[in-house]
């Protein structure tokens, strides 16, 4: 009997408690900051009797509540638990998982549908911004599937302020504008069937679901309409999702048609004189970039542009079209991923050198996840 009570009191007690949970960075060159990290939702609640979204709560090495976030994904069933984690290169820091009452933590990913400025889909973080174009804008004949960037040097969010009526965020007021054109391009970063060595571009998305809205991340769906691409009708779906403290979004695309296999390139938009393509040399080749030549839309200096993506595979590297192109092929139905992400010269990416080491690093995060382990 006294075993039995002491059992039990042992469980109460790690419940009371709370669970560990350790997060190992595999890298011994690169400490990791202000990183996500996922835990099932089954999970959580299988070592937390009783645990609810609204009472789960992420205790830091140092006692304090840590920003964390129950995904959905689009669904009314929790899903997942995310936080961000900072572990020292080689390292392992260690988090706790507990009930209690969550504070309300700063909101540091958003996005939403801006019916008043022509159907704009729109998102952010605390480093960068973009939009994508919607159906009010085609029906005017303005026709683009491409990534556009709203250029950030503040922390805050700023959509619901830059979309006020009389507001013009294509002007610099100290916080950031929008002087990236995209028009019938890929912009920065979006992805197209490539066939026949011919880009085939969809139009503006038809429908948006959001996912997750913050703090921590946003994500969503858009979807759009079929369109040719060289002898077959495509369907397209791009599923986009951003995270605080970073500059990259990870975007899902997934294609479906009569066809077995596609063809298809993510793409920069080049600029012409005074552009760079960045030099990353990686073998296999797994990602790319572009720095863009000043910018002197509306003021003489807007500073420069930095596009970067990485990708989980060697791609086909080629600059033609207009485009820096990274093609690659793709199966009907399977739903493909790669990292997109965006910096200025007038923030925290201030040279082509910056950028390069922003991709790079980038691509060491996606090829060595954290490592987590409830305890």
């Amino acid at each position: 009997m006294k075993r039995i009570a002491l059992l039990l009191s042992t469980a109460v007690l790690s419940v009371a408690c709370g669970v560990r949970v350790e997060v190992v960075n595999p890298l011994k060159q690169l400490a990791r900051a202000d990183e996500t990290v996922e835990i099932a939702w089954a999970e959580v609640a299988d070592r937390l009797s009783g645990v609810t979204p609204e009472t789960i709560v992420v205790e830091a090495p140092d006692g304090r509540q840590q920003p964390s976030q129950v995904l959905y994904n689009g669904g009314t069933e929790p899903q997942a638990l995310i936080f961000q984690a900072t572990v020292p290169a080689g390292g392992t820091t260690t988090y706790r998982l507990k009930c209690g009452e969550r504070e309300a933590y700063p909101v540091q990913a958003y996005g939403r549908f801006v019916p008043e400025r022509m159907d704009d889909f729109a998102w952010e973080n605390n480093r960068i911004g973009h939009r994508m174009y919607g159906p009010a804008l085609e029906a005017t004949g303005e026709i683009s599937n491409g990534i556009d960037i709203w250029l950030k040097r503040t922390d805050s969010l700023v959509i619901d302020r830059w979309y006020r009526p009389g507001f013009n965020y294509h002007a610099d007021h100290g916080e950031g504008l929008d002087c990236y054109k995209v028009g019938r391009t890929l912009g920065a970063g979006a992805m197209a069937p490539y066939e026949k060595d011919s880009l085939w571009l969809g139009n503006n998305y038809v429908s948006y679901r959001v996912l997750d809205n913050g703090p921590i991340r946003i994500a969503f769906q858009l979807d759009y309409a079929p369109f040719r691409a060289d002898t077959v009708m495509v369907t397209e779906r791009r599923t986009v999702s951003l995270d605080a403290n970073t500059h990259f979004n990870r975007i899902t695309e997934e294609y479906t048609g009569d066809f077995d296999r596609l063809k298809v390139a993510a793409g920069i938009v080049t600029r012409g004189a005074g552009g760079r393509v960045l030099d990353i040399l990686n073998k296999p080749i797994r990602m790319v970039g572009y720095w863009e030549p000043l910018n002197t839309d509306n003021l003489p200096d807007n500073g420069h542009t930095a596009v970067g993506l990485v990708f989980p595979c060697e791609v086909k590297v080629e600059t033609r079209l207009g485009h820096l192109l990274a093609g690659t092929v793709i199966p009907e139905g399977r739903p493909f991923t790669y990292l997109m992400g965006a910096g200025w010269s007038k923030s925290d990416v201030p040279t082509p050198e910056a950028m390069t080491q922003l991709i790079f690093d980038e691509s060491l995060r996606m090829e060595n996840p954290l490592v987590v382990t409830l305890k």
